[in-house]
């Protein structure tokens, strides 16, 4: 029995010795998160715009055609209260910030908290990780890159040739924006419409609580910036028109209505692009994203439609 005592602690101690090196590997391969902390560490004196959001802003604005000075802070399934927090932390050090562009569409005002959604959960972690957002615990599952086992085995291969070779690539670019959504060759029709489909019920609205937590952290971002007299933007950003057709009708009304109170209460601008018609075929990278094509031709007109950057 003291034998196989000794052998199992031998081999646990092993086991664990391997897996704190992997995640030591993981943690060393550069991500947009490490990344985007590190840059505005070093250069958030001198932004002048600022974009937030998840992935309809990261993949859709583009930081070099808004001007000088602009970053995107913008992350895939950003929630509000990250866009508050990332605000927040970072305000009173962008002595030059003159404009904040934000998503509102019908997804992150009702979104669950990423803690609570069964395909996100593991997005948390990055923030605690890699921007020390102190939310959960350096004890808890969320400072482990371990812990979510199928992006952890993803990560380690890259990670490891990472380690010998030095040689890496981030879905950023310089400036934040989400630059892996290539323009298609052609459009498709049919895997636009069975994405929308998907994407659709996966956005539905599961739980309407979840509407006045979201609502206040906008309301919240929209406050400080209308105390800071900095401008804040609220965009909806285009959507092909099969995917708009599926979104609930009760998601997109509450929605309106949700920014019409915002912007009574604190002068912040709003630009509705959900159905503008400019926007077609491969200009759309899925069913509620651009593709690099259609962020050019979004980002061009939204600097028009609102001069000052």
């Amino acid at each position: 029995m003291k034998r196989f005592l000794t052998y199992s602690a031998l081999f646990l101690a092993i086991m664990l010795s391997i897996i704190a090196v992997a995640e030591m590997v993981a943690r060393a391969y550069p991500n947009s998160y490490a990344y985007k902390k590190a840059w505005m560490d070093a250069n958030a004196e001198r932004v002048r715009t600022l974009i937030l959001g998840g992935s309809h802003t990261y993949y859709a604005v583009k930081p070099d055609l808004l001007g000088a000075n602009a970053f995107s802070l913008a992350n895939v399934s950003q929630a509000p209260e990250y866009d508050y927090w990332l605000l927040s932390t970072y305000i009173h050090r962008c002595k030059n910030l003159k404009t904040v562009v934000m998503v509102a569409d019908e997804a992150n005002l009702f979104d669950q908290p990423m803690e609570d959604e069964p395909e996100e959960w593991y997005r948390c972690r990055y923030y605690r990780i890699y921007m020390d957002y102190p939310k959960h615990s350096k004890c808890s599952k969320y400072n482990l890159e371990c812990s979510h086992v199928s992006t952890f085995s993803r990560k380690l291969p890259p990670a490891l040739r990472y380690a010998f070779t030095g040689a890496y690539s981030i879905e950023c670019d310089s400036l934040g924006f989400g630059n892996s959504f290539n323009t298609p060759e052609r459009f498709d029709s049919t895997f636009m419409e069975d994405y929308a489909i998907r994407v659709a019920a996966y956005h539905r609205c599961k739980d309407w609580t979840q509407v006045d937590r979201n609502f206040a952290y906008m309301m919240k971002i929209a406050r400080l910036c209308r105390d800071k007299g900095v401008r804040l933007i609220l965009v909806t950003p285009p959507m092909w028109k099969g995917f708009v057709e599926k979104v609930s009708k009760r998601q997109l009304a509450v929605m309106r209505a949700c920014i019409a109170k915002l912007q009574k209460a604190t002068g912040a601008l709003y630009g509705d692009y959900l159905q503008d018609a400019r926007f077609q075929g491969v200009d759309f990278y899925d069913a509620d994203h651009l593709s690099k094509q259609g962020a050019a031709k979004f980002t061009t007109i939204l600097k028009s439609d609102f001069p000052g950057f």
